[in-house]
């Protein structure tokens, strides 16, 4: 199933600086020559796909597409293809610590990556609201 996900993967990395053009609106996206709604609607079924692809395989890991882009777009900004890389590793490398802490807690039982995930990132998401709303 990952298979089919790859492709797609690699069409929405060599599309990531249209995505990044069509997400500051419709009209500043058509005066750069952008079809906009054509941009959309294949991000969208890209989206779909990989989402659909990637939940059948592993299964549902709660606020990790929330967290983790808004974590990496504080520190590399908008630009999608530049923080991609960034939102991928940082991504694995949360989803690997929650695994593990999720394995340790109480060894030799084990706590579903789930469940570890969104405990700590309810925390994480609580956090960044709290904090936005700091400086608001």
């Amino acid at each position: 199933m990952l298979f089919i996900s790859v492709p797609l993967i690699i069409i929405a990395y060599l599309y990531a600086n249209k995505f990044t053009i069509a997400g500051m609106g419709e009209d500043f996206a058509t005066n750069l020559g952008l079809h906009h709604r054509r941009v959309v609607n294949i991000g969208l079924v890209i989206v779909a796909i990989i989402t659909a692809v990637v939940i059948l395989t592993v299964g549902m890991i709660p606020f990790l597409g929330l967290i983790i882009p808004n974590i990496v777009t504080i520190y590399q900004g908008d630009h999608l293809k530049h923080s991609l890389p960034h939102t991928a590793m940082l991504g694995a490398v949360f989803v690997l610590a929650c695994d593990i802490l999720g394995r340790i807690i109480i060894f030799p039982y084990e706590i579903a990556i789930g469940v570890t995930v969104g405990v700590i990132g309810s925390g994480i998401f609580l956090y960044l609201i709290m904090r936005r709303s700091a400086y608001a």
